[in-house]
């Protein structure tokens, strides 16, 4: 290697070909389309949408523990109260 090449030196601005400048150059440039679709979304979701999803979501997680409960106490009393000699198989 002559003294005058420099190792790892990157290409320029206008031959990279990328359209997002705020990356750093040795960075993985793949996550620009996520960091710019994280700022539209912050930009357009405020705290009060957050807050009515949240609470949705935690009377969805709710209402399916209550349904799982509901489903295994029901199963148990059918199985406790089949016949003995049945083999304790439901009709």
């Amino acid at each position: 290697m002559s003294p005058h090449q420099v190792r790892n030196t990157p290409a320029p601005i206008s031959a990279r070909g990328t359209h997002f400048r705020t990356l750093a150059y040795g960075t993985d440039s793949r996550n620009s389309q996520s960091i710019l679709l994280g700022v539209v979304l912050g930009c357009v979701i405020n705290g009060d949408s957050v807050t009515g999803i949240l609470r949705q979501a935690t009377w969805l997680v709710v209402t399916l523990i209550v349904l799982i409960i509901v489903q295994v106490v029901q199963s148990r009393v059918a199985w406790s109260a089949a016949p003995q000699g049945s083999g304790a198989h439901l009709p």
